[in-house]
């Protein structure tokens, strides 16, 4: 039932869109003053203006009368894999897509319960604060039972303990990841869709080092080195790769890189982090490896490794076959228009342009 207006959904309709205040009043017809009123719970639309905000926006009218917006809200600012020419427009653009995907996750996860196969994961209980990043990846890796060598599923891995892993639609070449828990406390991992499969594992395992350890969140040079240091462990083990990049040749770094699903890049590294490698070495190794910089040969699909996330696309299906509800329904639901929707299926590989039709 439509209520009061909230305030709070139309910034996070805006920013979505990434247009600014000023854009916005532009597009509707009326002052920057009005719309900024409104942003600050001063003066309410009226009917006329939701509807051109709906419009303009591109969102249904229900979605600025939603009185829940904590469930857009992680409890925490979420973590960055970025690079630094990220501009102010495009990462609040980008943090509002992730705070509706973290409502989208809580409204689904709502209606699943806990022996449905939706549950909190296991990773943050007994870990000892002077743990060093490797230390917990190897202790992460035996309390999960994940067998000696590479991970060849770590989408698989991370989503069987109950972390969504999601890719993004909405491409932006300075971010590679980011990861937060939504207010219900299930934790999201959010990857780039352009990137490289080998540059998606590190990135997903970056993010899953910041779920492990960074519960505060608070961003810093030095705890993106650690969730570094977490991803190499937790990717290359040092006890099963260290011999294999002793002299290490740049015509070994494809055939190690088929083995281990990691980048001759991130090979290279974890060789010198190993101290197997002197600067001298490392930085040859790496002029060696610059034809390479944007593309690298070696498909990893054809070795094995696959990253495909299901988790949310198992919660869509619960949705459809078991609670029974139709698109329509999940749609409004999540109070997007047909255009998301369907792109958001698109992206769950649960349609194929149009809106996903459940086979009951």
């Amino acid at each position: 039932m439509e209520t009061r207006f909230n305030y709070q959904m139309l910034e996070l309709a805006r920013s979505s869109r990434g247009i600014t205040q000023k854009e916005l009043a532009a597009l509707i017809n009326r002052t920057q003053a009005a719309v900024s009123q409104w942003e600050h719970n001063l003066r309410e639309p009226n009917e006329e203006d939701i509807s051109l905000l709906s419009n303009v926006l591109n969102y249904p009218t229900s979605f600025f009368y939603q009185q829940e917006i904590d469930v857009y809200l992680p409890p925490v600012q979420g973590h960055y894999r970025k690079k630094a020419a990220l501009k102010a427009v495009s990462r609040t653009q980008l943090e509002s897509h992730f705070r509706l995907l973290g409502g989208w996750v809580n409204k689904l996860q709502d209606a699943i319960e806990v022996e449905d196969g939706i549950a909190s994961p296991d990773f943050s209980d007994d870990t000892p604060s002077d743990a060093s990043p490797e230390d917990l990846a190897r202790q992460l890796r035996a309390k999960w039972r994940v067998p000696n060598g590479p991970i060849r599923s770590l989408t698989t891995l991370l989503e069987n303990h109950k972390i969504v892993v999601a890719k993004t639609w909405m491409f932006n070449e300075n971010v590679d990841g980011y990861s937060f828990h939504t207010n219900s406390g299930m934790p999201v991992i959010y990857v780039n869709r352009e990137m490289s499969i080998d540059r998606m594992r590190f990135s997903i395992a970056h993010e899953l080092g910041h779920l492990v350890m960074h519960s505060d969140c608070l961003p810093d040079e030095a705890r993106e080195k650690e969730a570094h240091r977490f991803a190499a462990e937790f990717l290359m083990p040092s006890h099963d790769i260290h011999d294999q990049l002793i002299n290490l040749r740049i015509e070994g770094l494809m055939s190690l890189k088929a083995r281990w699903g990691s980048s001759m890049t991130a090979l290279v590294r974890r060789g010198r982090d190993l101290g197997l490698l002197n600067e001298d070495r490392y930085k040859s190794l790496l002029i060696g490896l610059s034809p390479y910089r944007k593309k690298e040969p070696v498909d990893l699909t054809k070795h094995g490794f696959v990253e495909q996330p299901q988790l949310m696309s198992l919660m869509m299906r619960y949705h459809l076959d078991e609670v029974g509800m139709t698109t329509t329904q999940i749609r409004d639901m999540l109070h997007l228009n047909d255009g998301d929707f369907s792109q958001l299926m698109l992206s769950l590989g649960l349609g194929s342009g149009g809106m996903y039709v459940s086979h009951r």
